[in-house]
């Protein structure tokens, strides 16, 4: 028992400066070192004129590298990054945007290292309405049990990019499906814009009647 207290009673003051030293060190890494970080940040578009809006875009988000205190970058949220790209000016047709540090917001003691990639191709578009006949398709499993007998309305209002829309004259709706036992089954069925540059839908479902044959 005295050899255990002699031995922990010997040299205390060194033991304890090696504490407390130890301690700054930890907290001199934690709080006060620097350090460099990667995130995926979203591109928001601003101020995109009216009856225009953007049909292709390389990407929705780019590779931001930040650096600063690690006390800040271990406590940051990606919602506390941000990229604008201000497109006031922008006109119909293909463009390369560039991106910069400038581009990118921050919080305060954090500094952006570097934006990859540097550059962003868009195509912009006029915005046009058009009125699409509606499509009712019905999932394999009861397609050759049922036929569609009403379709309300059969036509919808879609708002999209005018060089896609010229083309088109139908929507079609989801594949019908569910657990069917009646003669006639009647429901909500969303359309699908899948495959199709469309922003706006009106209505976005339809009140579909099958019959079984």
């Amino acid at each position: 028992m005295r050899l255990v207290k002699d031995y922990i009673l010997k040299d205390l003051k060194l033991k304890a400066l090696s504490v407390i030293l130890a301690g700054m060190l930890w907290f001199a890494i934690s709080y006060i070192g620097e350090s460099k970080m990667t995130v995926s940040v979203p591109v928001i578009v601003e101020y995109l004129g009216k009856g225009l809006l953007i049909s292709k875009m390389d990407s929705d988000a780019v590779l931001v590298t930040i650096g600063g205190p690690i006390s800040i970058l271990k406590n940051l949220r990606a919602r506390d990054i941000r990229l604008k790209i201000n497109l006031s000016g922008a006109r119909e047709g293909s463009q390369v945007l560039s991106l910069d540090k400038g581009s990118v917001t921050v919080p305060k003691g954090v500094k952006v290292e570097e934006v990859k990639p540097d550059y962003l191709a868009i195509n912009i578009d006029k915005a046009v309405e058009k009125k699409l006949r509606v499509i009712v398709k019905l999932d394999e499993k009861w397609v050759h049990l049922y036929d569609v007998k009403s379709c309300y309305p059969a036509y919808v209002l879609v708002e999209g990019a005018g060089q896609e829309l010229s083309k088109a004259r139908e929507i079609e709706t989801v594949p019908v499906e569910g657990e069917f036992s009646r003669k006639e089954e009647e429901m909500d069925v969303p359309l699908s814009a899948k495959g199709m540059d469309i922003r706006k839908m009106n209505p976005e479902t339809v009140r579909v009647r099958i019959r079984r044959k």
